[in-house]
């Protein structure tokens, strides 16, 4: 007799016996008393809300925020699924971050971009939500570029990124390369 069962192949049939005592198992499985269950994946949690009342606080090697004025623009509620990861055209071969921040600049394409109360929040949904979302990637929130307290008065610029089991929040100054794995988050339209 055949018994099918959808979704499921013989090698993950195999894999199975081989978890639960080989053949030796059948007989429990036919007679009702072992079941096999299988079970779905948890639901990720993919909204964000945030109170952009609030301004965000900086760390304390931030001398000036660049735009405070974006700090209280967007999105209250918004789905990560309605994120898009946006690249600078040339940033494929690699671009310094001056040139991505000067572009968005000219085009007033700043507020369409995630923030750090943005970065943040993503952060607090885990890793699991982050690697599902964004896989490998650094995620950069442009509309929250700042000046350092350095004597050069370096402009940096926060990111996410995965590693090991957490997601932490970085900055990056912008003289750095961008390549095509550190894409903006940018809101959908």
């Amino acid at each position: 007799m055949a018994i099918k069962y959808s979704g499921v192949n013989l090698g993950q049939i195999e894999a199975l016996l081989n978890l639960i005592g080989g053949e030796a198992a059948i007989p429990r499985i036919l007679s009702g008393e072992l079941v096999v269950v299988k079970r779905e994946p948890p639901v990720l949690d993919t909204i964000i809300r945030v109170d952009r009342s609030i301004r965000p606080v900086y760390p304390a090697f931030v001398k000036k925020v660049m735009h405070p004025e974006l700090e209280v623009t967007g999105p209250a509620q918004y789905s990560l699924t309605q994120v898009g990861l946006w690249l600078y055209p040339d940033q494929r071969n690699g671009v310094v971050g001056n040139i991505i921040y000067m572009s968005l600049k000219c085009d007033n394409a700043l507020a369409d971009h995630l923030g750090l109360v943005d970065l943040r929040a993503i952060q607090a949904k885990g890793f699991v939500v982050f690697r599902k979302l964004f896989g490998v990637k650094t995620i950069f929130g442009w509309r929250s570029v700042v000046r350092g307290h350095s004597v050069k008065g370096r402009l940096f610029v926060p990111c996410l990124y995965g590693t090991g089991e957490r997601v932490l929040l970085h900055w990056v100054r912008l003289e750095n390369r961008w390549d095509d794995n550190s894409p903006a988050g940018r809101f959908g339209k």
